[in-house]
């Protein structure tokens, strides 16, 4: 998921409103969009955090956000897209900062380590970690949106309803009932049982079994829609795989006691779907790892080239000439940037000693300064490198 659109805040403003020129500002960090962000930061923060919690995934926040906030900004006077925008950051933030928490700490507690989510060390927890992902966003957002170019999904569906919320009309008249219909659809779906949720079959030849199976939801549709035919061909690719060589490689050569115990007796197309999900969804798990460190590799010259108009950007600011850049490419100096990193590490330090107990690892002095010296340095570089893996490869 969920799940991240904070990558494309500014594009939004240069893109999807090409009638603002890059050159004009606007007010968008004001009062109202604070407070607005805020609350609802925490509303969807809450509510993913439960439905996490319960079914083990979250939904994105950023799109939502912005239909509430554009209804909500509508009943000021004085409001623009950037403000509506700031808003939608603010609660895909929150969003994705209650799944970092709670699709980890919890495995403290199965690890027995911890008996109960305190306050205190969760807070910290979350917060260095969120501070920490705002400062890697702002290189990173340069690197691989202006640089790479990368298409991230959920941020342009959210540029999309942006842009049809502030001009109104058709648009906006086409996204309210494209909501309703979506909402009936799920609801004489999960809510009234009239209407079949997915449909399946499946046919054997020899020892192997072949499945083949769709999700009839429309929000799928949308998603193909908006990654493109290319990524949906990918993913297509892999369902097929997965489900008509990986499934009959394995029921034809794997030992029958192990197949029964995973299938408990079931066949055709259940006993199909038993098997996808005790043996072959991790070649898909793989695939998305392959891929992302893929990715990672791929990125070092945007990367490079990234931080390289950053200092650019910063020599112009220091030599007078901060006016002649344009509004969409404003960011926080990259000097800032690093020396708030350095500074985070003081805190993520503090966090470290704090939740890290000597004790309980059973460890010399010296052997625990150096696991907590090797956590903040490990907590500061892979948080940087895996920060956009999550928006390159959604399901990792």
């Amino acid at each position: 998921m969920s799940h991240h659109s904070e990558f494309d805040s500014r594009e939004v403003a240069q893109e999807v409103v090409p009638y603002i020129p890059a050159s004009q500002s606007l007010p968008e960090i004001t009062l109202k969009a604070v407070i607005l962000g805020f609350v609802l930061s925490a509303v969807l923060a809450g509510a993913n955090a439960y439905l996490g919690l319960k079914v083990g995934m979250t939904v994105s926040a950023s799109i939502p956000a912005a239909v509430i906030s554009m209804a909500l900004l509508r009943a000021f006077r004085e409001h623009n897209i950037l403000e509506n925008n700031i808003v939608q950051t603010s609660a895909s933030a929150g969003e994705a900062l209650s799944a970092g928490v709670i699709f980890t700490l919890p495995a403290l507690i199965m690890l027995q380590y911890w008996t109960e989510f305190k306050f205190l060390p969760t807070f910290a927890i979350a917060a260095a970690g969120g501070i920490l992902g705002v400062l890697f966003t702002i290189p990173l957002r340069r690197a691989l949106i202006v640089e790479a170019k990368l298409q991230f999904p959920e941020g342009v569906a959210t540029a999309e309803v942006l842009k049809a919320g502030e001009k109104g009309g058709e648009g906006a008249r086409i996204i309210g009932m494209a909501g309703i219909a979506g909402a009936l659809l799920k609801l004489g779906q999960t809510g009234l049982k009239l209407i079949a949720a997915k449909t399946g079959g499946s046919f054997t030849v020899g020892g192997a079994l072949f499945g083949i199976g769709s999700d009839l939801g429309v929000a799928l549709l949308g998603v193909g829609f908006i990654v493109g035919l290319n990524i949906a061909i990918l993913v297509f690719a892999g369902g097929v795989i997965s489900w008509f060589i990986g499934i009959p490689l394995f029921t034809a050569f794997a030992d029958p006691a192990e197949i029964l115990a995973i299938t408990d007796g079931a066949s055709g197309y259940t006993a199909a779907e038993e098997i996808w999900s005790a043996r072959i969804r991790y070649l898909g798990v793989g695939a998305m790892a392959a891929g992302g460190i893929y990715a990672l590799l791929s990125l070092g010259k945007p990367i490079r080239d990234g931080f390289t108009s950053s200092m650019e950007a910063m020599r112009k600011i220091r030599s007078g000439e901060g006016d002649t850049i344009p509004r969409t490419e404003r960011d926080t100096p990259i000097n800032i940037v690093l020396i708030g990193t350095l500074a985070m590490s003081v805190p993520i330090l503090i966090v470290f000693l704090a939740v890290i107990d000597q004790d309980a690892l059973l460890v010399s002095g010296g052997q625990y300064a150096g696991i907590i010296a090797f956590s903040v340095l490990f907590s500061l570089i892979a948080g940087f490198v895996f920060h956009p893996l999550p928006d390159i490869w959604p399901g990792l």
